[in-house]
């Protein structure tokens, strides 16, 4: 079943709607959480709040209201979620995908815009890895605006990648691969984990937790030209968490299965599913 809620009021879908003098509709302005369900429970939702916090404070708004707001969309869709999943005799596993977005109005104010949906995901990426290409499009180096609604680049760069055959699109500057569309780069050299830091990537949540939780990740450089030297590639992400990547383009990787899974593992726990 899929939900709908507008300012912390669940609603049908064709009542949940965005006014037209929103910043997103006349301008593209606004910032989103993506969230995984498990258990009945947002997983990290305070590390999401705080990204969308340092957002609205980095765009020079004051965020209390916009907080507010997205704290009664994820409150009501989450409490619905867990409802109908009990109702329908779901097991206690399954998942949801939570999407928040906030944005200003002309008129003054803010609103929120959610959606809850099931969440399967897809057992091959678990099996054998997750193919990606690299796009054509260069990084754009916005991460520092937040997860912007701003995402058109990220969202062409995807279709690339699957009409490439790919699952995801990793994204390059001058040959250093940043991040990927949806998604934090996390490669293993020389026994040692690393991930992209201070290029214009999007600070991940859940690459904060593994950090939290002890896993040890440096900044480091990936660049196009030592992808043969790596000894495991993933991608981490919200709802994903940590999946292993199979191949870049036409070059394997060494598949890194039992880390990602490790790593699942590690955030179930921080999560205490």
């Amino acid at each position: 079943m899929v939900l709908h809620c507008l300012d912390g009021v669940l609603l049908p879908q064709s009542a949940a709607v965005l006014a037209a003098d929103s910043g997103l509709v006349r301008s593209g302005e606004g910032w989103f959480e993506t969230l995984r369900i498990e258990r009945g429970r947002a997983m990290f939702l305070a590390g999401h709040r705080a990204r969308l916090r340092e957002a609205l404070r980095g765009a020079k708004y004051a965020p209390e209201e916009p907080l507010r707001l997205f704290d009664a969309t994820a409150a009501a869709l989450v409490a619905a979620h867990r409802e109908h999943a009990a109702r329908a005799e779901a097991t206690p596993a399954a998942i949801g995908r939570l999407r928040i977005l906030v944005t200003p109005r002309d008129s003054g104010g803010w609103s929120a815009l959610g959606r809850c949906e099931p969440y399967v995901p897809p057992a091959a990426w678990a099996q054998v890895g997750v193919r990606t290409t690299v796009s054509s499009l260069p990084h754009p180096q916005w991460g520092r605006l937040g997860k912007s609604t701003s995402y058109h680049g990220s969202r062409y760069a995807q279709r690339e990648a699957e009409s490439r055959g790919a699952e995801e699109a990793l994204l390059a500057r001058d040959g250093v691969l940043i991040e990927a569309a949806t998604a934090a780069l996390l490669w293993r050299r020389s026994g040692q984990w690393y991930t992209s830091a201070g290029q214009g990537e999007l600070s991940s949540v859940t690459l904060a937790e593994l950090r939290s939780a002890g896993v040890s990740i440096e900044a480091g450089v990936l660049l196009e030209s030592t992808l043969a030297q790596l000894e495991g590639l993933c991608l981490v992400s919200a709802l994903r968490l940590v999946v292993a990547v199979s191949a870049v383009d036409a070059q394997s990787v060494p598949v890194a299965l039992d880390e990602a899974l490790s790593f699942r593992e590690v955030l179930f726990s921080r999560h205490g599913a």
